[in-house]
């Protein structure tokens, strides 16, 4: 099992590994049992075992090294066939690693994890530790000896920086936990939603397999403590198996822990419904930056993804800011081209031979060489077409020429060129006009049916909690970022403002909010950034009552769900449903 290393024991199991972090012989042989791919013999397994909790792991009440040799050795070893893990901690000054790790691969452990870890002491103990030299530099140099010495290596991460620390060491595993046990919080280290545990893992993720694409990303413990929490996650992390701790061992018994560690093994059962949900995400077009909770903007995500399976040239046209340059972008990402990056054209009122030209090239002539065109170099891909209703009619017209018969005429040129390049265009329209009165009529033609009209921002109110939270997380550059606390009177006047500039003016507002140093924001913080006097009713009577009924109607009167989307929590919900009378 060691010769082959970390990655091949990955490669011979399943797709989807199960791993348990435990401290008895009993919890060994009962995660075999249930179908644990392997162990890791922790001292929070054993504390947890003596009515303990996992924060002790971390306290100087023991020489850990020798407590988890000592139970290892006599229990976990003896009790299992599964590969076993051994939990070092390097925060003992006098600790000779390489001797420590001759030992480790005498007794039979197939491999070490960095566990107790700083990733879990608060900053200001950390930061000792770090200036004495134990700190997790010394962890890194723990797994990259322990790699040397035939040991398989798992290495605990907290953030992207330790993440890429570890990777970048050569550390080819990583599992990523961000608290001990869900039941103790303090300030320094307060429990997660499984929404941020999400997002924090896919953002770490994301930083290891960048430093190296084959890296191998585990999840460790946090809130998880059922399947189906685990389940709802797994798609949008893109791990490749859990490490459960106190989810698995809390009950000590063995019963309790076959039935709970079976339970996570279920996961192959419901195979199905995963990859219904990785073709929901990847429909949805949040893997592209773009919110569609509103049944309209998941109708404009269908047209998307229909009209980018044909070559057919497109049109995403909409009022300016509603974001057609994003769904533009989306139709490419969907195509059979998306392989290639698309080539990007703004249209600008300017002199025809930088505008047309530059688009249909133009031929020599005695001031200058013979200029080649945009469609020929991107003859294999797709050229966005950006603000089409600022080209000039001359280039209208030489367009609809090109999608008619796939050849052009350059500028002052006589002889026509050929180009594959596909058309993906954008035109801005004003509110309450039609595409009339911006495109020529033989161009508005040849997109007739191939067209996708984008709603204004008044026209998709559902999407704002989602919006608001993507627009901070954006605005703050941290996918870790809280999202604003927006009292419901803030909330029904982001719904009843007019948003001429759409998806762009609430990006801006959300900027604006970002700095502010209120913890709620409140109607009256927010009116004068809408630039609205005093309060407006939402428009086509949106009511707070209506508001939440719609959301129960969307979400089949799921409550936790409907919570979510309406960026309440769930006692907020509760409450306001009691108040409102809604479900008498």
């Amino acid at each position: 099992m060691k010769g082959g290393g970390i990655k091949q024991f990955f490669r011979n199991s399943r797709s989807f590994v199960l791993g348990a972090g435990i401290g008895s012989g009993m919890a060994a042989r009962a995660a075999e049992r249930a179908g644990a791919d392997f162990v890791l013999a922790l001292n929070a397994g054993r504390f947890r075992a003596m009515g303990g909790s996992s924060p002790a792991s971390i306290l100087p009440i023991r020489n850990t090294n020798d407590f988890v040799a000592g139970f290892g050795r006599t229990e976990i070893l003896p009790s299992t066939k599964l590969p076993v893990f051994f939990g070092a901690c390097t925060f003992d000054p006098q600790l000779d690693i390489d001797r420590w790790l001759d030992r480790i691969g005498r007794w039979g452990f197939a491999g070490v994890t960095n566990f107790p870890s700083v990733i879990h002491l608060d900053d200001y103990r950390r930061s000792l530790l770090e200036k004495s030299g134990l700190g997790y530099a010394r962890e890194i140099e723990l797994l990259v000896k322990a790699a040397k010495h035939g040991l398989m290596t798992i290495a605990y991460t907290r953030t992207q920086s330790e993440a890429r620390r570890m990777v970048e060491a050569g550390t080819q595993a990583i599992c990523i936990n961000f608290n001990l046990n869900r039941g103790v919080e303090s300030a320094s280290d307060p429990s997660i939603s499984l929404s941020e545990l999400a997002a924090r893992t896919s953002a770490v993720a994301r930083v290891a397999q960048s430093v190296d694409r084959n890296v191998i990303c585990l999840l460790g413990g946090g809130p998880i403590t059922k399947p189906d929490e685990l389940l709802d996650i797994c798609g949008e992390t893109g791990v490749k198996g859990f490490i459960g701790g106190s989810s698995l061992d809390r009950v000590p018994l063995e019963m309790s822990v076959l039935e709970i560690t079976a339970g996570f093994k279920t996961l192959h059962l419901l195979r199905e419904k995963v990859d219904l949900l990785e073709r929901q995400l990847q429909l949805s077009g949040f893997r592209h930056g773009i919110i569609a909770q509103s049944s309209i903007m998941k109708r404009v995500l269908e047209t998307a993804k229909r009209l980018a399976s044909h070559p057919s040239p497109v049109l995403v046209w909409g009022e300016p800011g509603s974001g057609k340059r994003r769904i533009a972008s989306l139709v490419h990402a969907f195509s059979d081209r998306k392989h290639a990056n698309a080539a990007l054209f703004q249209c600008r009122p300017g002199p025809p031979i930088d505008t047309v030209g530059a688009l249909f090239g133009a031929e020599r002539d005695q001031s200058r060489r013979r200029q080649l065109s945009l469609l020929e170099s991107a003859s294999d891909t797709t050229v966005l077409l950006l603000h089409l209703d600022q080209l000039s009619r001359d280039g209208q017209e030489r367009l609809a020429d090109y999608l008619e018969t796939g050849s052009f005429a350059p500028l002052n040129g006589a002889l026509t060129v050929r180009s594959n390049a596909r058309i993906i265009a954008t035109a801005t329209v004003a509110r309450g006009a039609g595409l009339q009165t911006v495109l020529c009529p033989r161009l508005l033609g040849l997109f007739s049916g191939l067209d996708i009209k984008l709603p204004a921002l008044p026209d998709r109110l559902e999407d704002l909690p989602q919006l608001v939270q993507h627009f901070t997380v954006e605005s703050k550059g941290d996918s870790n970022a809280q999202t604003l606390a927006l009292e419901n009177s803030a909330f029904l006047a982001l719904a009843g403002h007019d948003w001429p500039g759409n998806l762009r003016e609430l990006r801006q507002i959300v900027n604006q909010l970002v700095t502010l140093p209120e913890a709620h924001i409140s109607a009256g913080i927010l009116r004068p950034l809408l630039n609205t006097p005093a309060p407006t009713k939402p428009k086509n009577a949106f009511s707070e009552r209506e508001w939440i009924i719609e959301g129960l109607k969307r979400n089949r009167l799921h409550r936790g769900k409907t919570a979510r989307s309406l960026g309440l929590s769930r006692k907020t919900l509760y409450n306001k449903i009691k108040k409102l009378r809604i479900l008498e």
